[in-house]
């Protein structure tokens, strides 16, 4: 919803609706574009690998587990395939619009379905974690197939129900093209109420299943620490692993999130409008959600690094094979073989300790 964030007042987007004058101006705009495209290439990059890899089998990782991450992979794809490339067409289209512009109302519809899907797709896996480590053996039965599509279904198909009315011009709430931010911004301060009710529905019930399902799988994995203790190795283990994933995860999300979520509640009660680069910062900051979760929730994972090399060395191995010889990779066959020894040791790992598959973000850290 949120990269969508009007941090101006009507006036202020209507004296921002000149565009740049002078050559600092061009100079900021063009640091920011800048900025704009670099994230959108790595985020691009990121999720694309994340893609190539959890398409096929990795070890530990059940088909609800996967669903669920090809989810996110393609909300926070979407941050560089679709928020990013519209918000800037529409800024070297024009800079500025009188009246309403209908471009720009489908253009703030798209960036706020795209952060708010990614939000409930955050959610999502959270509870599905919360359920795989407290009810482990009643797992296929808690989270069905269907009910994690139902899930996921609803995470997609909510956010677009709730935020249709940013699509209409001259609807309930305007929306102009921020020169500060280079997005179309809905202007939350012409419908206080309408914007606020955007958070409770979005921000807060996500952030409160976030935090309750992360924080009691974290001191789950504390109390089996505890009792772990005389084996040093595994006890280790299992704190770095919680704190490698449950920790950075979370202070990920409000780091990214909450600067975003305060401003936006401060122009719709007050009105008023904040810094240009603040407001730029604070736009644009959530987008790098996109990228930081391909690293705590992919990256960190050792199946899931292994599985990349793997396919790494197969594009290498069919794409130049001289190449291939040179750096010693392994033949296919050979390739094959190792992968799956070493995930069927993986496998009879999680299930000997009755460890979820999606524990494997703490147990294989």
């Amino acid at each position: 919803m949120y990269s969508a964030l009007n941090l101006s007042t009507c006036d202020d987007a209507n004296l921002s609706a000149l565009g740049p004058r002078g050559p600092q101006e061009l100079a900021h705009r063009s640091v920011k574009v800048s900025v704009i495209v670099a994230l959108g290439v790595i985020i691009t990059l990121g999720n694309v690998a994340v893609l190539l890899v959890i398409t096929s089998s990795v070890a530990g990782w059940s088909r609800n587990s996967r669903y669920f991450l090809l989810s996110l992979t393609a909300a926070d794809s979407a941050f560089g395939l679709l928020v990013m490339p519209l918000n800037l067409w529409v800024s070297l289209l024009k800079d500025y619009a009188e009246g309403p512009d209908a471009l720009c109302h489908a253009v703030a519809f798209c960036n706020a379905t795209v952060h708010s899907t990614c939000m409930y797709t955050l959610a999502t896996i959270s509870l599905e974690r919360y359920v795989a480590v407290f009810y482990p053996l009643q797992y296929s039965r808690v989270l069905t197939r269907r009910r994690a599509l139902l899930l996921i279904a609803f995470a997609w198909c909510f956010p677009p129900c709730l935020l249709a009315p940013i699509s209409f011009p001259g609807g309930i709430i305007e929306v102009h093209f921020s020169t500060a931010s280079l997005v179309c911004n809905p202007a939350y301060s012409t419908n206080a109420g309408y914007s606020l009710s955007l958070t409770c529905f979005i921000f807060f019930p996500c952030s409160v299943v976030m935090t309750f399902a992360n924080l009691r799988v974290w001191r789950a994995a504390k109390r089996q620490r505890l009792k772990l203790r005389k084996y040093e190795r595994a006890r280790r283990r299992r704190h770095n692993a919680a704190s490698r994933v449950l920790v950075p995860v979370m202070a990920a999300y409000y780091t990214c999130w909450t600067p975003c979520m305060a401003a936006m509640i401060y122009n719709a009660v007050s009105g008023s409008s904040v810094p240009e680069w603040m407001e730029f910062v604070v736009v644009w900051l959530p987008t790098s959600n996109g990228f930081l979760n391909c690293i705590f929730y992919f990256w960190i994972n050792r199946s899931f690094r292994r599985k990349f090399h793997l396919v790494l060395q197969r594009a290498t191995l069919a794409l130049c094979p001289k190449l291939a010889e040179t750096l010693g990779c392994r033949g296919s066959s050979n390739a094959q073989f190792v992968s799956g020894f070493l995930d069927n040791n993986n496998s009879v790992y999680e299930r000997s300790s009755s460890v979820s598959s999606t524990c494997t973000l703490l147990s294989l850290a």
